[in-house]
């Protein structure tokens, strides 16, 4: 799967801790090599409210979720975010 990663992402990892900022690695690491998100065997969900056609899911890793859009054969890495911030 090919993943783009933006530049808020990149703000969001360097204020993380270091363990959150390695398991954010490995999971990319696990969605660059898989096929899909489904295929990549992270713990995802799709978020609720969206609108047609929008395919944002989350990441858990811990306390901490990473926001991903995926728009077949890609996936946008846009946040990585502590559960409950806005």
């Amino acid at each position: 799967m090919e993943v783009t990663i933006s530049r808020g992402f990149i703000e969001d990892i360097k204020s993380a801790p270091k363990p959150v900022q390695l398991a954010a690695d490995a999971a990319i690491r696990k969605l660059i090599e898989a096929k899909s998100l489904q295929t990549s065997g992270l713990d995802h969900n799709k978020l609720e409210g969206q609108r047609k056609g929008e395919n944002y899911y989350r990441i858990r890793i811990g306390d901490w979720r990473i926001g991903i859009e995926c728009v077949p054969p890609n996936g946008v890495i846009l946040r990585l975010l502590i559960r409950g911030a806005i």
